[in-house]
């Protein structure tokens, strides 16, 4: 059985061995660090008290974040409430991990007081980090959106140089179909539940459910051939659920 350390040895391995793949382009992949809080409302509390609270909050991190850092919250669109019992997810971006650990320390000497608005609406059982890793850039990042998310392992001596080159092939693909949407891989690391064996969660992010329908049409209509003879080699991935995202603010880059 995998080990954590082991997951995050791999994943920075798989990172270098990325952007070594991507040298012939002049440039590494996109990356990012993400934080995670896993959430659920205060008995009756509901969303709309969610995004008041961190309506305020965002006038508050303007001042208070040294770092630029853009939240998001994740509510349940297309999931198996039995698999994931939560009301919501929080999701936070920050140019890389130095920079959320800023975060994480202007939050904790000066976050107290909305830390206990946001506990009086919702309350979260799991925080978590991952690095995010940009495979098919998205130009609507910070724009309410969909996020479709599957939960990946490599196969035997499969790696992330192998996913990034089979990434670049689906990419020509989507680009000669017209395919709408972005990639991005996201790799857990600290705080995942020490069963997870999960290398990399596969992200597809579009604008509108519509968009993600026509995708999915194109899939059924050819796309799940191409896409099977470039990943299935590479790894097994469980049943996608699809989450909406709504952008609530943060802090923009100095």
């Amino acid at each position: 059985m995998r080990t954590i350390l082991t997951t995050i040895t791999t994943a920075v391995m798989g990172m270098i061995l990325t952007t070594a793949a991507l040298a012939d382009d002049h440039s590494g992949p996109r990356t990012s660090a993400l934080e995670a809080y896993f959430c659920s409302f205060v008995d009756g509390k509901d969303m709309g008290d969610l995004k008041k609270v961190a309506a305020g909050w965002d006038e508050w991190a303007d001042s208070n974040f040294t770092e630029s850092y853009t939240a998001y919250i994740l509510s349940p669109a297309l999931i198996n409430g039995a698999d994931f019992p939560y009301d919501s997810l929080w999701l936070g971006v920050a140019e890389n991990h130095e920079a959320m650990g800023k975060i994480g320390d202007d939050w904790s000497a000066k976050g107290g007081q909305w830390q206990k608005k946001f506990d009086a609406v919702s309350t979260c059982s799991s925080h978590a980090l991952m690095s995010s890793v940009e495979a098919r850039p998205y130009d609507k990042l910070e724009e309410p959106g969909y996020v479709q998310i599957s939960a990946c392992q490599f196969k035997q001596d499969a790696s992330f140089a192998d996913l990034t080159a089979a990434d670049k092939e689906w990419n020509a693909w989507m680009d000669e179909n017209a395919m709408p949407g972005g990639i991005y891989r996201w790799i857990p690391g600290i705080g995942a539940a020490r069963a997870d064996q999960t290398d990399y969660y596969s992200v597809y992010t579009v604008d509108t459910l519509a968009g993600r329908g026509a995708a999915h049409d194109m899939m059924l209509a050819g796309g799940f051939q191409v896409w099977n003879s470039l990943y299935s080699a590479i790894s097994d991935c469980d049943n996608p659920r699809v989450w909406n995202a709504q952008p609530v603010g943060g802090v923009a880059a100095q």
